[in-house]
């Protein structure tokens, strides 16, 4: 069995510097990956935040004309009852089931 040529020092440092390139390569893909996952997840945000405003003026229409802060004192009422407490109270209770 012959033996196998040992490759040159300039053979290795080109090794070398094809891996180092092809880490930064993936390196860079990973960071764009999770750029575009970020973009995506605040675009859903946004959306849902959009329409959940949109639901809430039209439950309230007074809300368009409110301040952000009249319009966060009346979802805290809103949400502090005992019928809105009671809601979520059986809406965590079947989550966990």
């Amino acid at each position: 069995m012959t033996k196998p040529r040992e490759k040159t020092r300039e053979e290795l440092t080109a090794e070398i510097e094809d891996g180092k390139k092809k880490i930064r390569q993936y390196e860079n893909r990973e960071k764009m990956l999770r750029q575009k996952l970020s973009k995506e997840e605040r675009r859903t945000r946004s959306h849902r935040l959009i329409v959940r405003g949109a639901v809430f003026e039209s439950i309230v229409p007074e809300a368009k004309d409110m301040t952000d802060e009249e319009a966060a004192a009346l979802l805290r009422l809103a949400l502090t009852s005992q019928p809105a407490r009671e809601f979520l109270r059986k809406r965590a209770g079947n989550a966990t089931s």
